[in-house]
């Protein structure tokens, strides 16, 4: 045998392991993220208003997700908000709601709408949920808009805004990232809806509740990440 062909076999089979490797990583950075339902369900129905009607028998909340997410993807919350009572409006505050992120941040939420030229920093308007209706909405955090930007300077859609930056910022503390990365731990964030019940016996400027939804995010194992392993 040639002297040198054990170093050849050492580096040819040093560069598979290497571009293995490398192929798991790729892979390794999904994960799945649900709403605490059991925290949420235990609120609705230990939370009452001020005539001691159940929260639970007024409002009913749940959110869409897929199947699982690229750490990068998750830019948005679609959230269905239904009104049970017969006689009654729900209105969303969206302005004095909030999202945080791992580290317990409080950032506004703020409802996507197509082609929204306003300025971020103008109230934004209320949404209702008329009785026996259900609302649905995509939301995001302030701070992940921007301007879009086009090419030609003067387009009107310079002055629209789309979400440039994940919902969750993995990264934000290493060592909760390590730990995640490495399935040892679970990682949450929260939102906190603001509305107000307007109806027969209650004003338009009526007392705000607030309904907290906890989320949890999962980290999945890299095998999940394969190309037959279907997303939603």
């Amino acid at each position: 045998m040639n002297p040198v062909d054990p170093i050849i076999l050492t580096a040819y089979l040093l560069c598979i392991a290497y571009f293995l490797w490398q192929i798991i990583k790729s892979f390794d950075d999904e994960f799945s993220i649900r709403v605490d339902e059991d925290a949420l369900k235990k609120l609705l129905s230990e939370k009452k208003l001020d005539d001691e009607q159940k929260l639970e028998d007024v409002i009913g909340i749940s959110f869409k997700f897929d199947k699982r997410y690229e750490f990068d993807k998750l830019k948005q919350l679609e959230i269905h908000i239904t009104n049970k009572s017969n006689n009654h409006s729900i209105y969303v505050d969206w302005d004095y709601s909030t999202l945080t992120d791992l580290g317990g941040r409080s950032r506004r939420v703020t409802r996507l709408m197509p082609g929204v030229t306003t300025d971020l920093f103008q109230t934004q308007v209320f949404s209702t949920v008329t009785p026996n209706t259900t609302l649905k909405e995509k939301i995001t955090a302030e701070d992940l808009l921007q301007r879009k930007q086009e090419k030609e300077k003067d387009s009107p859609l310079n002055l629209v805004f789309e979400v440039n930056k994940p919902l969750i910022d993995f990264k934000a503390d290493k060592k909760k990232y390590e730990k995640f990365m490495q399935r040892a731990i679970e990682l949450e964030f929260f939102l906190n809806l603001a509305f107000r019940l307007v109806g027969p016996t209650r004003a338009l400027g009526g007392e705000r509740f607030y309904v907290l939804c906890k989320f949890i995010l999962n980290k999945y194992p890299w095998t999940v990440g394969l190309p037959w392993n279907p997303k939603k």
